[in-house]
């Protein structure tokens, strides 16, 4: 099992629409709107490196109102 957290940038206006496209996305387990540098922080879990890579290409940066990904996979 991997688990990442992941940092976006997303389009000024869009951050509630992208916690609701969330809410449904499996894997998913956390997601939270934070101030600062980045706009929202999710918590992804996935089987595999490959699935994670999959998930954040295909799913996460396909989302129009997500400008930048920043993941952190942990480690313990």
């Amino acid at each position: 099992m991997v688990v990442a957290f992941v940092l976006l940038n997303v389009k000024k206006g869009g951050e509630e629409k992208i916690l609701d496209a969330f809410k449904d996305m499996e894997g998913i387990e956390y997601a939270q709107l934070v101030y600062g540098e980045y706009d929202v922080i999710i918590k992804v879990k996935r089987e595999s490196i490959e699935d994670l890579q999959k998930f954040l290409t295909k799913e996460i940066r396909a989302i129009p109102q997500i400008e930048k990904t920043t993941t952190m996979i942990t480690i313990k």
